[in-house]
């Protein structure tokens, strides 16, 4: 299984409170390396995003047949992982081109909350990513991981994890091992799962996690470890949005600003939108320090 055994598992504690404090909240952040906020989006807001892309599922003909379309239930005849299987990357450039799966990223509680955080203004990356998980998939959770590998840039850039829609702890959800960010840069090796690396974790680690309701948000620190959960109900797809956010003084690697996985270009997933849409090229308009991939800041 991708997911190692956590022995020890508890709920997160909510910050929400501390947006109002603002050194309380990095006092917190840098004590463990996450930041669990309640309701910090508007659920409307979300389930737009959950039903766009499960129109997208329902024609690649992933859900059942007859269901609702906003309970995500999957087409058991069929099983696919994120990978490069074209049935995959057919679906993946589909979700991509949603202009309100970008937009969420850029809704002003979450960017209200990192200026906080950072205390300056703050730099959202373009390269968001969807997660989409079917049932009876545990090979294929996430594997234990840490973002700065596959990031760059700034060691002060955090993700933002988004279940898109209420995410009961049985349909598996984002797992944190909290402070695990104290042991800086660790060395990676293979990994089955989403991004094909993972990190060693140590056997004491308490990890947080459980239910997720739609609207909550968790952000982690680029060094801080984390997996997926298995997706243990019985018929249901479990969807969530990954977004990065950093100071927009620090170093980004130019890769994070391009559209996840390269299999299509800014131009591909901006073709059917309004051409005078604020979310198109947002970041062009700021004075950012890019760096190429192959420098390690």
């Amino acid at each position: 299984m991708a997911m190692i055994e956590m022995k020890q598992i508890e709920a997160p504690e909510d910050a929400t409170a501390l947006l109002q404090n603002p050194t309380k909240l990095r006092q917190q952040a840098k004590e463990n390396g996450y930041l669990f906020f309640r309701n910090l989006l508007d659920p409307t807001r979300v389930l737009e995003v959950r039903h766009q892309i499960l129109d997208v599922c329902r024609d690649h003909g992933w859900l059942a047949d007859g269901s609702e379309l906003t309970a995500g239930i999957a087409n058991l005849d069929i099983q696919v992982v994120e990978s490069r299987d074209p049935r995959w990357q057919a679906f993946y450039e589909d979700v991509l081109k949603i202009r309100d799966f970008h937009a969420l990223a850029l809704e002003p509680p979450l960017i209200r909350a990192f200026e906080v955080l950072f205390g300056e203004q703050v730099l959202p990356h373009s390269r968001n990513i969807c997660r989409l998980v079917f049932p009876n998939t545990n090979t294929h959770s996430t594997p234990p991981h840490q973002d700065n590998y596959f990031i760059g840039g700034s060691d002060e850039t955090w993700t933002a994890w988004i279940p898109c829609g209420d995410c009961p702890e049985g349909l598996g959800g984002l797992a944190v091992a909290s402070r695990s960010h104290r042991r800086g840069r660790l060395e990676t090796f293979e990994g089955v799962g989403p991004g094909g690396r993972q990190v060693p974790v140590e056997e004491d680690s308490v990890w947080v996690g459980g239910d997720y309701m739609c609207g909550d948000v968790i952000i982690l620190h680029s060094l801080t470890i984390h997996q997926g959960r298995d997706n243990e109900s019985a018929d249901r797809l479990r969807l969530s949005s990954d977004y990065r956010y950093q100071p927009r003084s620090h170093p980004v690697r130019d890769d994070s600003l391009q559209p996840h996985m390269n299999w299509l270009t800014w131009e591909d997933v901006y073709e059917k939108w309004d051409a005078s849409d604020p979310v198109k090229y947002y970041w062009q308009k700021w004075d950012l320090n890019i760096v190429p991939r192959e420098v390690r800041v």
